[in-house]
Parts: C-alpha cells; sequence; structure tokens
C-alpha cells in the first residue's frame, strides 16, 4: 500500500469518523441502552448486563472479523478496519465518564443516529468498517458494488437489535433502537452517495441520434440506447442538476419527446 495525498485525505476522514462514532456512543446511545446493531449495539446490550466495558469487547469480537477480511479484500481493509476499531474503542472506553448530552431516549435516539451515521458514512467512504456488519457488509460491496452500503447492514443489525430487545426485556427499546437505525442508515447513505446524486432520464423520441449528439457534446452524461433500429427510446445517465438541460435539448429537437426521470440511489463509473 502506497502512501499518497489520498491515503492521508483517508486517514483524516478515518479519524474523524472514529471520533463522531464514539461520541455518539459515549453522549447518547449507551447512557439509555439503545441499540445501534453491529458489535457495539452487542456491547451495549453486554455492558447493561455484565458492566463489561463495550470497546474492549468490540476489539475482542473484531479481530477474527477483520483476519476474514483481510484475506478476502486486502491489506488495506486489515489497516483501515483495524485503525477505525481499534481508535474507536479506545475512545469509547476512554470517554465513559462523560455526561450524557440527553437522556431523553427519543432524543437520544435520533441524534445518536445523526452523529453515528456521520461518523460511520466517513469510515466506510473512506474505506474503512468499525468491525462487525461493516465489514460482512463490504464484503458483499465487494461482490455487488450497486446496492447501498446502509442498505446491506440492516438486516444484520436488526437481527441483533431484536436479540438485544429480548435479552433486555424492554421492548420499547426495540422500536427506539429501529428508529435509530432507520436514521443512521439514511444518514449512512446520504454521506457516502448523496453528494454524488445521479438521475436516470428515460426519453422516447424521433430524433435519437440529434438528441444523442447533442447530449454528448452539451452534458456529462452516459447514454444507453436499446439494440433495436426502430427503438425511439433513449436512457440517460446525468447528475441530478443536469436534468433540467436534458430535458431543453429533448424538446428543442422533438416536441413530441417525452421523459420520464428518477433519482438513483448509487451509481458508478464516470459520467463525461
Amino acid at each position: 500500500m502506497q502512501f499518497n495525498k489520498n491515503t492521508g485525505i483517508e486517514l483524516i476522514k478515518l479519524t474523524i469518523g472514529c471520533v463522531l462514532y464514539a461520541l455518539s456512543v459515549v453522549l447518547f446511545i449507551d447512557p439509555v441502552h439503545i441499540i445501534p446493531g453491529s458489535v457495539t449495539g452487542i456491547g451495549v446490550v453486554v455492558k447493561a448486563l455484565t458492566g463489561f466495558p463495550i470497546g474492549m469487547l468490540s476489539i475482542i469480537i473484531n479481530v477474527p472479523l477483520v483476519i476474514i477480511g483481510t484475506i478476502v479484500i486486502g491489506k488495506k481493509l486489515l489497516l483501515y478496519t483495524g485503525y477505525s476499531v481499534f481508535l474507536s474503542s479506545i475512545l469509547i472506553d476512554a470517554w465513559s465518564f462523560m455526561e450524557p448530552f440527553t437522556e431523553n431516549v427519543m432524543l437520544a435516539s435520533i441524534f445518536g443516529a445523526v452523529v453515528m451515521g456521520l461518523g460511520l458514512g466517513l469510515l466506510l467512504d473512506a474505506g474503512g468498517t468499525t468491525g462487525g456488519t461493516t465489514v460482512v457488509g463490504r464484503l458483499i460491496l465487494k461482490k455487488y458494488p450497486h446496492i447501498p452500503m446502509g442498505n446491506i447492514l440492516l438486516i444484520g443489525d436488526f437481527i441483533i437489535i431484536l436479540v438485544g430487545s429480548v435479552l433486555l426485556r424492554n421492548w420499547e427499546l426495540l422500536l427506539y433502537s429501529l428508529i435509530n437505525l432507520y436514521i443512521c442508515v439514511i444518514v449512512i447513505n446520504k454521506v457516502m452517495y448523496g453528494f454524488k446524486v445521479d438521475s436516470l432520464s428515460i426519453i422516447v423520441t424521433e430524433k435519437k441520434a440529434e438528441l444523442e449528439n447533442a447530449a454528448q457534446e452539451m452534458l456529462p452524461c452516459r447514454i444507453w440506447q436499446e439494440e433495436s433500429a426502430d427503438s425511439r427510446t433513449l436512457m440517460f445517465i446525468t447528475r441530478k442538476t443536469d436534468v433540467s438541460k436534458l430535458q431543453r435539448l429533448a424538446e428543442k429537437y422533438d416536441q413530441q419527446a417525452s421523459c420520464a426521470t428518477f433519482d438513483l440511489d448509487y451509481s458508478f463509473g464516470e459520467i463525461k
């Protein structure tokens, strides 16, 4: 692994992500026993039942997961995830003396999710994880890159939340934890993909060639068309901000053109 400017930026993201993640646990999540899923969720439950430190348990559980992830994904996962797991775990235990920001469970579930989602989004965007289900999610993302990471985490975290609520015998906690998980997933996806929103526009027109040539000259976009010679359909992936420009182009060449546009949860490949 070569260290360069991009590596430095990624390490800064990892560090900020770890700080935010640890603060979300210490100031919001742990004081009211919200179960955020993943290894941290397991740690919250175990601490509530036995008093065992969350950070220490996180390190113990994550060691074999990181080894497996490294074998499949490579050394970068070992370095980045090892750094993220170690730093976030140390900070969670070191900052455990801090007073909770709020003891209102609803407020803690909402704002804890926002802060945790920001931290996890930065970690995942930089190529790291906090271990647990995020390592599993990174493995799945390697094979299915079109699936948003936040959605991948949803299933595993839900199981942990459900089991934890049963062990703590608190069904209200289950509901608050699900609110926390839902908001956290939204924030993760926004951090990772929200500033790179693309749109898919399907245009039916009699002026396919003219519209395709004009769009390629004037807009950053990717274009697909059906192989059938008599097809009138073109599909464009553009930045969301360029959809109105594409619409004006279509109307310029064909007043009878019709269009449907959808926001994409995720797309990859350069738009040029």
